[in-house]
């Protein structure tokens, strides 16, 4: 019994020992391939995962454009990878596959795209109606056709925005919207154009257009000559030229736009134009070209320029200042005509002269009914040959004069042979000065030739108040200072109207045209009384808006530090009964005499300033030092500045001011006070630092 009982631990004892003695099974991990390439193109590719034990995934690198599922797994499994579109230069990746013994990676690399190198007629196609984005590598090569630069760099100037680029292969065009002003790629430069990335789009049905594309995005590659493709008005008005260089043959001037200028006064101009097969388009110019004041042929023949479309319209802008000089030939007329588009004509007060637009395929002779104040020439002509009426100055200044500028014909052809312009002259506008007044704000002027003091009142609560006051330069265009008293109540809290219009009491040849800011510059239209300083009416802020208190301002300094200074005048006038302020314009200093112009929306000259000034007078009412008086001032270049808002550095006293400007501020204080806060200005008690 005691020996079985032996035998049954011996047999135990001998199962343990042989199970301790047996080795665990080690893991296994494997992949079918341990490098994966992609194209540039979104994509997918597999890994067969070999092995006995559970494991994990982690993207080690690449995250940012590579996916792998699943995470984890146990056993064989199958991992798929999936990366994004590659835009860019090669890139790689690294996936760590692991589990608590077993470890194995995979590289990944994906290629960069492909150089797609497109016609432009393959990148219009991409456009279904609807914006796009450009996601290939596609790289075009075109030329420059257009030449809407600045007439600085040699530009005609002749499109809304110095942005604009128009580049064709001679199959087909586009044009280019920059997001800068385009300085460096002249007609007739062959160019490389990088569109990755880049947007299609049409605004108001108009050209098809790359929208925003940077200037670094085009290359200059190379030059040639650019050459019109013959085509007719009836395959412009398809559309299918659009944005490419053409000469339209048998074409000319609607009768309605005969003796036009290419640009009629400051507004952006369509010409009619009429094909001898009936189509009709417009030349289309912009207000600032540089040929505006340039009549159009009015002969037929043929016409070149850039095709294009504007809200469903067809239109040529010109590329060269030959482009209409194929217009030479006979108008073509179907029967007799004799006709005046313009029966009446109104004219300012002072001398001038005008074109008349007359339709004509017979001989006639033209009379005025007052040829000593209204002369017509020539007296006598053949078909649409213009015809320029020359008047004098209305000696009163009080009514109207009128006359008849008659048009006849002999031709029995015509039923009706005579023609009738009425022409009726405005009074001549004197300017007149406003009595100078004691006001506080008033700087001491004494009367001179081609200057003028002029005030605005206006009313506020039910009483006449003064609204600003200036000092007119009738020659160069602009205030020399403009006057006035900021206080709450006049300031207000009502709305900005951008009334932009003409001074009602200075004539307006004495005016810059702005209806448009300058054209062609880096200018503002700076108010010297803030639009924000007069919001209480609309009248009042209207008057803000009048030519006279316009300057060309540096656009930087408007909107930056000019602006936060203004700010800060308002943020004053809040602290004080009311505060006095004179902003001025300097157009000469005493180190440079010499005076600069900028151009209006007419083409008139404007003085740009060289410099800008505040001078301030504080009063408070209940303070006993100086009679509740202090003063600062301030001036600074017409340019920009790095600073945004004025400091304590910037500050000057007004003595200071008054041997700067050459202006004698304040000058009604009181005798016992003036010299002493003229003299004292301490930038702390307005919060400079």
């Amino acid at each position: 019994m005691q020996l079985r009982k032996i035998n049954r631990v011996l047999m135990v004892l001998a199962f343990f020992l042989a199970a301790c003695s047996e080795k665990p099974v080690p893991q296994s991990l494997f992949l079918d391939k341990t490098q994966i390439t992609f194209d540039a193109s979104p994509g997918e590719q597999m890994i067969q995962v070999t092995a006995n034990c559970s494991w994990s995934v982690a993207i080690t690198e690449g995250s940012d454009w590579l996916s792998v599922m699943p995470k984890q797994g146990q056993g064989n499994g199958t991992l798929t990878l999936s990366a994004q579109a590659n835009t860019g230069p090669n890139r790689t990746a690294s996936i760590k596959i692991y589990s608590a013994e077993r470890e194995a990676r995979i590289a990944v690399t994906q290629k960069e795209q492909e150089i797609l190198y497109w016609n432009v007629s393959q990148v219009r196609a991409l456009y279904k109606g609807a914006d796009v984005t450009i996601t290939d590598k596609i790289v075009v090569r075109a030329t420059v056709i257009s030449n809407y630069m600045h007439t600085d760099n040699g530009g005609l100037n002749n499109y809304t925005s110095m942005k604009a680029i128009v580049v064709s292969d001679g199959e087909a065009g586009i044009q280019l919207f920059c997001a800068d002003n385009n300085t460096e790629f002249k007609q007739g430069d062959k160019v490389e154009i990088q569109l990755t990335g880049q947007m299609l789009s049409v605004y108001n049905n108009g050209p098809l257009q790359v929208n925003r594309i940077p200037l670094a995005n085009i290359t200059k590659i190379g030059a040639e000559t650019i050459v019109a493709k013959e085509i007719t008005a009836t395959q412009l008005v398809t559309g299918n030229y659009e944005s490419m260089y053409v000469a339209i043959p048998s074409v000319q001037v609607t009768d309605e736009d005969l003796n036009k200028t290419f640009v009629i006064g400051s507004a952006h101009t369509s010409i009619g134009m009429v094909a001898q097969t009936k189509e009709t388009f417009d030349i289309f110019s912009s207000r600032y070209s540089s040929f505006k004041g340039v009549t159009v042929p009015s002969g037929s023949g043929v016409l070149k320029g850039i095709a294009s479309v504007y809200d469903g319209r067809y239109q040529i802008s010109f590329a060269k200042v030959s482009d209409w000089e194929g217009l030479t030939g006979e108008r073509f007329y179907t029967s007799p005509t004799f006709t005046l588009f313009t029966t009446e004509k109104e004219i300012p007060g002072e001398a001038g002269q005008f074109t008349v637009s007359l339709a004509a395929n017979v001989n006639w002779t033209v009379t005025s009914t007052d040829p000593e104040g209204f002369a017509a020439s020539p007296s006598s002509g053949s078909g649409s040959a213009p015809v320029t009426v020359t008047y004098t100055q209305n000696p009163s200044v009080s009514a109207p004069r009128m006359a008849d500028i008659i048009f006849s014909t002999n031709d029995a052809s015509i039923t009706g042979q005579t023609l009738i312009l009425h022409i009726t002259q405005s009074p001549f506008e004197a300017l007149i000065s406003d009595p100078m007044r004691s006001w506080m704000e008033l700087p001491k002027v004494q009367p001179k030739d081609e200057f003028a003091y002029i005030s605005h009142m206006t009313t506020l609560k039910g009483k006449s108040v003064r609204n600003y006051s200036f000092w007119y330069d009738t020659q160069n265009r602009l205030a020399q200072w403009v006057a006035y008293p900021l206080y709450q109540d006049i300031i207000g809290n009502g709305s900005r109207t951008d009334a932009w219009d003409y001074n009602p009491k200075v004539p307006k040849r004495y005016q810059p045209t702005l209806f448009y800011s300058f054209g062609g510059s880096t200018y503002d239209r700076g108010h010297q009384l803030p639009s924000a300083d007069r919001l209480y009416s609309q009248d009042v802020n209207a008057s803000t808006f009048y030519f006279t208190n316009l300057t060309a301002q540096n656009a930087s300094l408007n909107q930056n530090l000019w602006a936060n200074l203004e700010m800060k005048v308002r943020g004053w006038a809040q602290t004080c009964d009311t505060l006095y302020v004179v902003t001025g314009a300097m157009i000469q200093t005493a180190e440079d005499q010499t005076i600069n112009y900028v151009y209006d929306n007419n083409g008139q000259q404007v003085a740009i300033p060289k410099i800008y000034f505040k001078v301030l007078l504080k009063y408070t009412a209940g303070q006993t030092k100086n009679g509740g008086y202090s003063s600062i001032g301030f001036w600074y270049e017409n340019r920009a500045y790095t600073a945004e808002y004025p400091v304590a550095s910037d500050a000057k006293n007004i003595k200071e001011m008054e041997a700067l400007t050459g202006f004698d501020f304040f000058h009604n204080l009181p005798d016992g006070i003036k010299d002493t806060v003229k003299a004292t200005c301490v930038p702390k008690d307005w919060g400079l630092n």
